[in-house]
Order: C-alpha cells, then structure tokens, then sequence
C-alpha cells in the first residue's frame, strides 16, 4: 500500500469517526433543545457520513475502487456542505455543531483529493 493509498483509507476512516461525532454532538444539543433545526441538521450530516465513512473504507482496500471513493465523497461532500449551509441560515448553531459539520466537510474534501490522486496515479500505469 502507497502513501496515496494509506492517506485515502484513513480521510475515509477519520469521515466515519466524524460522522459518529456529529451524530452524538446533535444528540446532545437536541436533547437540550427539542426540535431544533440546528441539531437535526448535524445529526442528518453525521447520518449521511457514517455509512459513506464505512463504505469507502472498505472500497479503499482495493486501488482500482478509487473511483467509487471519489463519486461517494463527492456526495457527502455537496450533502454536508447544503445541510450546513442551511443549518447556518436558519437557526443559532453552536460552535461544537459548526466545528463537527466543517470536519466532515474536511474528511470528504480529502477523500476526494486522494481519491481522484489514486484514478490518475491508475490511469498512468
């Protein structure tokens, strides 16, 4: 396994990770204030990452499913990105459902960066 490889799997295991984070963050914050659009948000962001997080995971073992990596962080990516935007706008996010919600952002942007490095280090060979 490269280093490519390895980064991959491991933005896909740090977006899996995340995911949980964002899920137990809006838990909390749901529970303290119910109904919040701003909790459900960040719960709906963790409940879209943790089974992309686990798939690509298990995609990443294998080089030539880069591809597949790269259209599933591309979704998570757009997803987190539109729930957060819309989170912000409407309600009063607290700093810990900002930051969880950036991070997931974060995780799928480099699983798309490796992803995409991967399809091309494969299309050169």
């Amino acid at each position: 396994m490269n280093a490519i490889e390895k980064n991959l799997k491991l933005s896909c295991i740090a977006c899996l990770f995340v995911g949980l984070a964002a899920i137990v963050v809006g838990a909390i914050i749901g529970i303290q204030t119910i109904f919040d659009t701003d909790a459900i948000a960040t719960v709906l962001c963790g409940v879209g990452s943790v089974p992309a997080g686990a798939q690509s995971s298990r995609l990443a073992n294998v080089p030539s499913n880069a591809y597949k990596v790269r259209t599933i962080s591309i979704i998570v990516l757009v997803f987190t990105a539109a729930i957060g935007a819309f989170a912000i706008t409407t309600g009063d996010p607290t700093p810990a459902q900002i930051g969880v919600i950036g991070l997931i952002c974060i995780a799928a942007l480099c699983m798309l960066i490796y992803s995409q490095k991967l399809v091309k280090q494969l299309e050169q060979v």
